[in-house]
C-alpha cells in the first residue's frame, strides 16, 4: 500500500483555484481521485459537469456551491453531492482562505464546463 504525499505533488490550477491531485491513475490507483482545492477570496471553480458523481467535502471556510440550478452557501465539513451530470461549481465570497477535498469515483476523470 503506498504512502502518497501531497508534497510529492504538482499544484495545477481549475478556475482560479489551486488544486493537487493527491490520488489518481497517476500514482496507482484504479478506481479513484482524490484533489485537493484551495480558494483564495474570489477565486472559483467553474461550473461543470462528470458522467460520474463526485462528493467535494468543505474541509475549510465558506463557499457558494452551484449545484443544479440552486446557489448555496456551505461551511466547513458540510459535503456537496453532485450526481452525475448534474451542474456544479464554486465561488469563494467569503473574504477568507477556502480548501475542499473533491473525490470521484473513477482514476480518470471527466469534466465538461457548462454554463
Amino acid at each position: 500500500m503506498p504512502i502518497l504525499d501531497k508534497k510529492d505533488v504538482s499544484k495545477g490550477e481549475f478556475g482560479t483555484a489551486d488544486r493537487w491531485t493527491l490520488v489518481s491513475s497517476d500514482n496507482g490507483a484504479d478506481s479513484l481521485t482524490v484533489a485537493d482545492l484551495v480558494l483564495e477570496p474570489g477565486a472559483i471553480v467553474p461550473v461543470h459537469v462528470h458522467p460520474k458523481e463526485e462528493a467535494m467535502v468543505i474541509v475549510e471556510g465558506e463557499l457558494e456551491a452551484i449545484l443544479g440550478d440552486q446557489i448555496i452557501t456551505v461551511s466547513e465539513w458540510q459535503t456537496v453531492l453532485a450526481p452525475p451530470g448534474v451542474r456544479h461549481g464554486f465561488k469563494n465570497t467569503s473574504g477568507s482562505v477556502a480548501r475542499v477535498m473533491a473525490i470521484h469515483p473513477t482514476a480518470h476523470v471527466q469534466r465538461t464546463l457548462v454554463d
